[in-house]
């Protein structure tokens, strides 16, 4: 069997791994047009905060991984076509046959249009190391920066710049709280005031109308005032990239991304999409989505390569949104929709927010605040949003599977958790706020 990949993200390594373990004679050519591939994007800012000493310590995949598994890898080759009828691709001017193909093509950031925009001192990331170390060697040269968006790139960005000691640092979003796509107001609320208190500006709620270049400043138009910085970075989002999908005739859903059905085929049976670049679907409402994280990509990736070896043996199940990221000392992790979000889906669901600790105080303790989201119908949890400065993965990761599996609060109330002194509380957080909300709910 002949299996290209086109794209190196890291749910195409993974599916290459997986196939060459079911298939040990099948052909494998994956194609990039990028000249090196295998970090996680997410990793970007812990190279640029000193985290992690070099960009080749953010690798996951190296050379020696594809040599190993017998996996032909195509650096700075771009795939300009695929020939469905015939079943072959353009990569690099030359013809590649294929029997299954896998479609990682992933996303690229969404710039706003905003007036004046010269591409001056404007930076935004990419999955493309060279556009991560271009923002590297400029970070020194400056002193103050207009972060413009409120999402975890943006978050990032600004926390790596307060690090490196600038004075002048501004937060800017449309919206009215950060973290919109995960988190409530008043959640965000606790996150951003961390934020002001490192000396960050927050200006929510507002809209720019242009930036300009001036004297060597960037000069940031608001209603009511104008911000003269160094650079801005905009960190607005991204969309996935389906060109090459739409040039060859695949389906493209109503979120914008590639179509696939629950074994992660596209319109042509035998080509799968997985990441960034696949429409996806939430496991509460069934409801299509984006959803474009390292993680949808590492499980997509192993699913479409299991079925594409064995046949559409493994269903994917959709996403229940899980999101994690370290912001100023605080974890933030969530899973399921925000209020706000459930709402507007036209969910009737009842909420509460509980403020405890997550060890006995005398054992370090640290506050812990958790926000429940409950629909009142199938009397399950349908979000939640858990904000700390520890032990946050493992109780979203627990919330995450009760909300794809709609388990009754009741029931989740009844959970057995373990216990030690140094490591949690007998009376565990997250059961502790089930068995706060359930008596509100039951009320109703």
């Amino acid at each position: 069997m002949k299996v290209c990949i086109v794209g190196g993200g890291g749910g195409a390594n993974n599916a290459a791994n997986i196939i060459r373990r079911l298939d040990e004679e099948a052909q494998i050519d994956l194609f990039d047009k990028r000249g090196e591939i295998g970090h996680e994007p997410c990793e970007i800012p812990y190279v640029l905060n000193g985290f992690l000493s070099s960009w080749q310590d953010s690798f996951v995949f190296r050379s020696k991984f594809y040599n190993e598994r017998n996996i032909n890898l195509h650096l700075n080759t771009e795939v300009t076509d695929i020939i469905r009828g015939e079943k072959r691709l353009i990569a690099g001017g030359e013809s590649y046959s294929y029997d299954k193909m896998i479609l990682d093509l992933g996303s690229s950031p969404t710039i706003p249009p905003i007036p004046g925009l010269d591409g001056q001192n404007e930076f935004v990331f990419d999955t493309s190391l060279n556009t991560a170390r271009v923002f590297e060697e400029a970070i020194p040269r400056y002193s103050s920066a207009a972060i413009i968006g409120v999402g975890q790139i943006a978050l990032d960005v600004i926390e790596i710049l307060k690090a490196k000691n600038y004075d002048k640092l501004y937060l800017l979003g449309r919206s009215d709280h950060i973290l919109r796509a995960y988190l409530d107001k008043d959640m965000a609320e606790l996150v951003e005031r961390a934020m002001r208190q490192k000396g960050i500006e927050l200006l929510l709620s507002t809209k720019v109308n242009s930036i300009t270049s001036r004297n060597g400043k960037k000069i940031v138009s608001l209603p009511g005032q104008e911000l003269e910085v160094d650079f801005v970075f905009l960190g607005t989002g991204s969309r996935p990239n389906v060109a090459l999908a739409e040039k060859a005739g695949i389906e493209i859903g109503e979120s914008g991304a590639v179509a696939v059905n629950e074994y992660l085929q596209t319109s042509d049976p035998d080509i799968y999409a997985i990441g960034d670049c696949m429409e996806n679907w939430d496991r509460i409402t069934g409801r299509k989505r984006l959803y474009q994280t390292a993680t949808s990509g590492a499980t997509t990736g192993r699913i479409a390569a299991t079925n594409l070896v064995l046949g559409n043996i493994l269903p994917h199940q959709g996403t229940v949104v899980t999101f994690i990221t370290e912001i100023f000392n605080h974890e933030v992790g969530t899973a399921g929709f925000t209020e706000t979000y459930a709402r507007e889906q036209g969910l009737y669901v009842d909420s509460n927010v509980m403020r405890t600790a997550t060890r006995r105080r005398s054992y370090g303790g640290k506050p812990i605040h958790i926000k429940l989201v409950v629909d009142r119908k199938t009397q399950s949890l349908v979000g939640a949003q858990i904000i700390s400065e520890e032990m946050v993965a493992g109780k979203i990761d627990r919330l995450a599977l009760a909300i794809a599996e709609k388990i009754p609060i009741q029931k989740l109330a009844l959970t057995d958790t373990c216990y030690s002194p140094t490591v949690g509380s007998a009376y565990e957080s997250t059961i502790m706020a089930l068995d706060q909300i359930m008596p509100k709910f039951m009320e109703k």
